[in-house]
């Protein structure tokens, strides 16, 4: 291989050229041919002999000979030895002399063969040392042997006398030695023509003309009587430089050719001299043709291939160059995108480090590092900030870093520090709040998590935490605590009971919000036995806000009692929201529900409008009486109501803005899906639910207050009502009593005297058993076939009459009912009365 193993392999030497035929057939055959073109050629050379009939100047045979050797390889002597010996045979004096004859003439060329293939010949002829080898070693060496023995053979036959053996010798060494000088040269010339070699027709037209005028100019000089031999060589330089040995061979074979002739028939420069003289004539003039055409041949070769290595190292290296340039430009892209990459990188983490620093400010979230081997401490800025300095203000120390925590708290941070550190696996410390006082005197609120790393040995090696400002969250959700336990404690505890009226709550506080709102609703019985209704909404979330709801509330119920209208109630609550609330503003609905008509009469303070669902399921909103919310600038003040009834087996729906509204949703579609889902089902509660799960989804962003009222008929068997041991609960009992006896069909005067009888049993034991304290009356009524029965029982201890108008109730009881049984015990007190009905009462 040549330079970086690129270059045209060398074909191997001669012996790497052999034709192997295969098997012994193919090998018999190419023995048989070569001994017949060896006989061939032998019979047509000797009609040039100048000794004898067996001498001539010129004998292919051992060119022939030499190749077969090159190409065939030893094994062919056979064939060499045979057709010698049948050539000289027929011109010898003795089978004897053409044996010793054919042995020359085949060891000759062997060895011929035997030393160009130890220089390593190549059959190409391409390098000025097989020119050299083919020149001195094959041809004018080798054939020494050949002519040495042939010359001999002839002296000792007797074919010729002794004294011509130098010329005999002289003419075997030209014609052996023209053998392989020209015929060998042309015949390996022969196998170049196998490869294409792409001449163009200018080229043929040049080997043409060269060949032709070489032709006639060696016929000329053979002709001529002076001694021309020489002008023959420029044409062989001319055949050799551009042609180099597909046209050196040929022209030296026709030049020599030419020149062999004109010395056998004795013409131009060989008509005179004795015939060792013409032979070395010729001999030379050959040597120097052969010598000439093959060694220009050769260096012309290798100046060729000289330049076409040149040429491919040049265009291998200008490749290389080319490669490597783009492997340099390719790697310079490659570090300038680097160099980019690390530059956008280093800008994206100055912008992180940036962005982190910010939202460590936002969040007030410090973060700090605690190296143990080296008792180092590094706080990041917003550590700084937290505990009241300037970033990077002071180095830190672990001293330094606990200085500004108050003496309550410093212990316990001692205290798990040493813990952390005994523990000896790396491991989370759990989160921990303590307290600081900053330079300024102010007190902070500090939320701690940290971290620590062991080495092999157990050693402590490193603590990294974070520390968040908790005091604001602290502070607000502190003021949580306190506006939910204010907003819990204004909205009822539990719904009244009243009889005929279902009620239902709900009340879902927002989830997507630490702060409580203003919403807030109420059921109120009113002295006349009617029942108000109120349900509202204060704008904002906060303490503020549930403290206003509550004021509200307060005031809503104080105004109620007072018996005034629902228009009348909003008037005044908006007068005391303009004085007393300036900065608030509320919206609410107040509805006032009468029992036995089953009437409601309302106002809106720019509420959502209360919805009234039938026993069909079909809604349908009371937009009417609307007006500004609460404490709305510009309002005068002026409220409208609206009457209207809730028909039997209907419901009305009270709700707050949270239940409908969503973001991106508007509030017209809310209604619509609250309508939608509204539905006659017979429990309350249900209902209830049934619309919260329908229209809210997910998280809440807004409080939702949910209010149902339905009017029920009352049992005309039996009814059970419970009242508080309060006077003003006797006008709410004497209605529904009225009511549940205008049920059962009781004539006016028997339903007169069963209210008065029940109200006395009913006065005493609000008044007798409990004084001031609290209490309830417990009241049932029954109906069985036409008696009336009433039981009025209490829990409390009757206390002794005072003065002489004790004892009247009883008396009046017994004058107004049939029976009358008073049963007294530790347990309480139960008045029994029964009264029946005359007998056009009916009893369904």
């Amino acid at each position: 291989m040549g330079r970086e193993g690129r270059t045209r392999r060398e074909r191997p030497p001669a012996a790497a050229g052999r034709w192997s035929p295969n098997g012994w057939p193919g090998r018999l055959a190419s023995i048989l041919l070569l001994a017949a073109v060896y006989y061939m050629a032998a019979r047509l050379s000797l009609r040039l002999s100048l000794i004898e009939r067996n001498v001539t100047p010129l004998w292919p045979p051992t060119g022939i000979a030499v190749v077969a050797f090159l190409l065939l390889g030893r094994r062919v002597w056979p064939a060499i030895a045979v057709a010698a010996f049948v050539v000289n045979e027929p011109i010898s004096t003795s089978w004897l002399a053409a044996a010793a004859t054919a042995a020359g003439n085949t060891l000759a060329p062997f060895v011929a063969a035997e030393l160009l293939r130890a220089v390593g010949l190549r059959t190409e002829i391409d390098r000025l040392r097989d020119a050299v080898a083919i020149v001195f070693l094959a041809a004018l060496g080798s054939m020494l042997i050949s002519a040495s023995v042939g010359a001999g053979t002839l002296v000792a036959s007797g074919a010729i006398p002794g004294r011509q053996f130098l010329s005999a010798w002289a003419v075997w060494w030209t014609g052996d030695a023209m053998g392989v000088l020209v015929v060998a040269p042309f015949l390996l010339s022969l196998l170049l023509f196998r490869q294409r070699s792409g001449m163009s027709w200018a080229r043929r037209v040049e080997a043409a003309t060269l060949f032709a005028g070489l032709t006639v100019l060696s016929l000329a000089v053979a002709h001529s009587k002076l001694h021309l031999l020489f002008v023959v060589l420029p044409f062989m330089g001319w055949a050799a430089w551009r042609f180099q040995q597909r046209g050196a061979a040929p022209a030296a074979l026709l030049a020599s050719g030419i020149a062999t002739w004109a010395a056998a028939r004795g013409l131009g420069p060989f008509a005179q001299g004795t015939l060792f003289g013409k032979m070395l004539t010729l001999q030379a003039f050959n040597a120097t043709v052969a010598f000439t055409s093959f060694v220009f041949a050769a260096v012309v070769t290798e100046r060729l291939r000289a330049r076409e290595a040149l040429e491919r190292g040049a265009a291998e290296l200008e490749g290389r160059v080319r490669r490597r340039t783009s492997e340099l430009s390719e790697a310079n892209e490659h570090l300038r995108r680097e160099i980019a990459e690390r530059k956008d990188a280093e800008r994206r983490l100055r912008q992180r480090e940036g962005q982190l620093s910010e939202a460590q400010q936002m969040a007030r979230v410090g973060s700090w590092e605690w190296l143990m081997p080296d008792d180092r401490v590094a706080w990041s800025d917003e550590m700084y900030r937290i505990h009241g300095y300037a970033p990077r203000e002071f180095p830190v120390s672990l001293d330094r870093a606990i200085e500004l925590v108050v003496p309550e708290d410093l212990g316990g941070i001692r205290g798990r520090l040493a813990a952390a550190l005994a523990a000896g696996t790396d491991h989370d410390l759990a989160p921990v709040e303590y307290r600081i006082v900053r330079p300024d005197g102010a007190q902070r609120v500090l939320r701690a998590k940290s971290r620590v790393t062991f080495g092999p040995n157990g050693r402590p090696l490193r603590m990294v935490g974070t520390v968040q400002d908790v005091t604001e969250d602290k502070r607000a959700e502190r003021e949580h605590r306190i506006s939910e336990t204010l907003q819990r404690s204004l909205l009822p505890e539990r719904l009244p009971d009243i009889p005929g009226v279902l009620l239902a709550a709900r009340y879902v506080p927002a989830t997507a919000d630490v702060e409580v709102g203003g919403d807030w609703y109420d059921v109120v019985q009113l002295p006349n036995g009617e029942v108000g209704v109120a349900i509202g909404d204060v704008a904002g979330h906060g303490l503020r806000a549930a403290s206003t709801m509550g004021q509200l509330r307060m005031a809503l119920r104080a105004y109620a009692l007072e018996d005034l209208s629902p228009a009348a109630v909003l008037g005044r609550l908006h007068h005391l929201v303009e004085k007393l609330l300036p900065n608030e503003m509320a919206t609410l609905v107040y509805l006032v529900f009468d029992p036995e008509s089953g009437s409601i009469t309302f106002s809106n303070a720019g509420h959502p409008p209360p919805l009234m669902v039938g026993a069909d399921g079909r809604g349908s909103y009371l937009e009417e009486a609307l007006a500004p919310p609460l404490g709305a600038a510009g309002l005068a003040g002026e409220f409208v109501e609206w009457r209207s009834e809730i028909p039997p087996g209907g419901t009305l729906v009270l709700f707050t803005d949270g239940l409908v509204e969503r973001r991106g949703v508007s509030l017209r579609r809310g209604l619509a899906r609250l309508r939608e889902a509204a539905t006659a089902e017979p429990d309350l509660d249900a209902l209830c639910q049934g619309l919260l799960t329908a229209l809210v989804e997910g998280e809440v962003d807004d409080d939702i207050a949910l209010l149902a009222l339905r009017p029920v008929p009352l049992s005309r068997d039996r009814l059970h009502l419970r009242v508080p041991a309060e006077p003003q609960a006797l006008a709410p009992l004497r209605r529904t009593l009225r009511r549940w006896l205008g049920g059962i069909d009781a004539e006016p005067q028997e339903a007169h005297d069963i209210l008065v009888a029940c109200g006395e049993a009913c006065a005493n034991a609000i008044q007798h058993p409990y004084g001031a304290g609290e209490g309830f009356v417990d009241i049932d009524l029954s109906m069985r076939e036409d008696l009336v029965e009433i039981a009025v029982g209490d829990s409390g201890r009757w206390r002794p009459h005072s003065g002489t108008e004790g004892g009247r109730g009883l008396h009046v009881m017994e004058g107004l009912m049939d029976a009358v049984e008073v049963d007294s015990g530790p347990a309480g007190t139960v008045v029994r009365m029964r009264r029946r009905l005359r007998a056009g009462a009916t009893h369904e």
